[in-house]
């Protein structure tokens, strides 16, 4: 099924491509009249292309904080938790820095490549570990798990079906190599139940496996604000070495975003995304220690709001970098099992142009 998918958007990409290279090109948008164009929030990504031989270095920054324990989309005490497993979890941060370059084949296609690295540290309360046997927050009860290191490379070509002043419709494929590491163990001096086994499978900095990247963006553009639309999906192809595969996304955004001052614009933005549960079990994980060590406590419907800030200068030296940001908080969650669900969101993004 997920090959099947595959072959089809592929089909649709390929076919369209050919279609639109025969059409006159005389409405496509340069680089040189596109710079008055309001800038996409810094959440978005594979928003846009770039004239032929140009080339685009980034950095973007991705922080999600979580805290508390969900069942579904309700709060749960601690209590219900031990009721299953060893250890509950108390808080998350995850941290992603990630390094993208861009380069303008032509008119329409542009190829991009990006590099992660993340840090993730997971807080958790063990069972009967409490001062005051409630299960509560004694200095002695909190165990930490934290990871660190690269994460898959994803390769994606963006085309340009549309590319008019007010009008632009882009279709992006893209494939993630799967050079993250999925055998991280546990520290010698963190947790008895993990030290020198394998982390629980959202410690992981990869995925194992080969994953197709298909998505499309619709954007409006006015002299003054930008209506933007953009779909994304991961489609995990296969199983990776120890016989898991991470759950299919899809990611869906709309925004606005308007410029106040020729340098300076704001964005709204509303992002839905929905997860699928692991398929297959690392068989070395013992499932009762903790909700993230269970395939069940995965995946999801999440709905979050971001209000954010674009500052690019339009002349001067520095008129080829952009600088944005982002902060988000969640409007709605129903998560599958027992999570610990999201507290907030910030993104920060550069780029520079040359």
């Amino acid at each position: 099924m997920r090959f099947s998918i595959v072959c089809l958007f592929l089909f649709v990409f390929i076919h369209s491509a050919e279609i639109m290279a025969q059409q006159d090109s005389s409405q496509i948008c340069e680089s040189s009249c596109c710079n008055n164009e309001v800038a996409l929030p810094a959440g978005v990504m594979l928003g846009h292309v770039h004239s032929k031989g140009e080339w685009m270095l980034s950095y973007r920054y991705m922080n999600m904080a979580m805290k508390g324990i969900y069942q579904g989309n309700s709060s749960v005490t601690s209590d219900e938790v031990f009721k299953t497993y060893l250890m509950t979890p108390e808080s998350m941060q995850m941290n992603m820095h990630m390094l993208m370059l861009m380069y303008g084949i032509n008119k329409r296609l542009t190829l991009m490549a990006m590099v992660n690295y993340n840090q993730n540290t997971m807080n958790m309360t063990m069972f009967g570990m409490s001062d005051h046997h409630d299960h509560g927050m004694g200095g002695s009860n909190i165990h930490q798990m934290n990871s660190q290191g690269l994460g898959d490379v994803k390769l994606y070509g963006i085309y340009s079906l549309v590319n008019e002043t007010r009008h632009k419709l882009l279709m992006n494929i893209g494939f993630s190599i799967p050079t993250g590491s999925i055998d991280v163990l546990g520290e010698s001096n963190g947790m008895t139940e993990y030290i020198g086994k394998h982390l629980s499978y959202m410690m992981q900095l990869g995925s194992g496996t080969f994953d197709f990247l298909p998505g499309a963006t619709y954007l409006y553009h006015k002299k003054t604000y930008t209506f933007g639309v953009q779909g994304n999906a991961n489609i995990h192809l296969g199983y990776n070495k120890y016989g898991y595969s991470r759950g299919n996304e899809f990611t869906g955004n709309a925004w606005y975003a308007y410029r106040w001052l020729n340098f300076l614009s704001s964005s709204l933005r509303v992002e839905y995304a929905i997860s699928g549960k692991i398929q297959g079990v690392d068989t070395s994980l013992y499932r009762h220690n903790e909700p993230s060590a269970n395939t069940a406590n995965y995946g999801g419907q999440t709905a979050s709001v971001f209000i954010g800030t674009t500052w690019q200068p339009l002349r001067g030296g520095l008129k080829n970098q952009k600088i944005s940001a982002e902060f988000g908080l969640p409007l709605y969650q129903n998560l599958n099992g027992i999570q610990s669900p999201i507290k907030y969101s910030i993104n920060a993004y550069w780029a520079l142009t040359f």
